[in-house]
């Protein structure tokens, strides 16, 4: 049923879209953007940066009263997901070359990036211990294979299996999440759907869903979460443009 809600909204939406001659689709996207990026800092749980702040630096690009490196990942954060928004304008393929694009844009000025990690890592509260370190080019490889031939469910399905695998693995030293949810986003833009981001006051939420998947091989609850956030984001969105 609520498949069916999802589509119904997004056909309602792109036409509103089209209907109307006010670069609407701009405005929505840069909020977007803003809400995406502020939800990105603060899930890594390091960053300071309020939202109010982080709306400033953005729009005018000017550095606050905050560290060099919280400052730029909010900037980078921002470059990150304007690329990978050319990648669909392109109609390009997601390729883990332009995975690494990503991570490097997003911890630019910070360490190097791009670059797949040598050693291994425990996440701390987690039960799950992220791929060996000599087998992380091969899962990536298997991943990616997996993503084009898999039969899915759904789209949907297939953007959140892209994302968890990628969480699954931990490709990078860090950044991995912001990484992930750039993939997670990468596929439902690709489908013509609104990207979507995870709010602070789910962190607890994501992770457990995360960690089921890690665990137990189960993608429904995490499926399943992702498309209530995809049908608020549309049911917001639609009715800001209709009172």
């Amino acid at each position: 049923m609520k498949k069916d809600i999802l589509e119904m909204q997004k056909v309602h939406l792109d036409n509103i879209i089209n209907e109307r001659k006010d670069g609407i689709g701009k405005e929505i996207e840069d909020k977007f953007i803003l809400n995406y990026t502020y939800d990105a800092i603060s899930l890594e749980g390091n960053n300071r940066i309020p939202f109010e702040d982080v709306k400033r630096l953005i729009n005018k690009k000017i550095f606050l009263d905050y560290t060099e490196r919280e400052q730029k990942e909010v900037l980078n954060h921002v470059n990150a997901f304007l690329k990978l928004k050319s990648f669909i304008d392109q109609e390009l393929d997601l390729s883990e070359e332009m995975i690494k694009d990503l991570h490097e844009i997003i911890v630019e000025g910070i360490f190097q990036g791009g670059f797949y990690r040598n050693v291994n890592i425990q996440l701390m509260g987690s039960m799950h211990q992220p791929t060996d370190h000599a087998k992380v080019y091969d899962r990536m490889h298997k991943l990616f294979t997996e993503i084009k031939s898999k039969n899915f469910n759904s789209k949907i399905e297939k953007a959140v299996y892209a994302h968890a695998g990628i969480s699954k693995i931990h490709p990078f030293l860090d950044a991995n999440g912001r990484v992930a949810r750039m993939v997670l986003n990468f596929y439902l833009m690709k489908e013509g759907y609104l990207p979507i981001s995870i709010p602070f006051k789910d962190k607890i939420k994501y992770i457990e869903l995360l960690e089921i998947f890690k665990i137990e091989k189960n993608l429904v609850p995490l499926t399943q979460y992702f498309k209530d956030l995809l049908i608020n984001r549309y049911e917001e969105t639609i009715n800001s443009l209709e009172v």
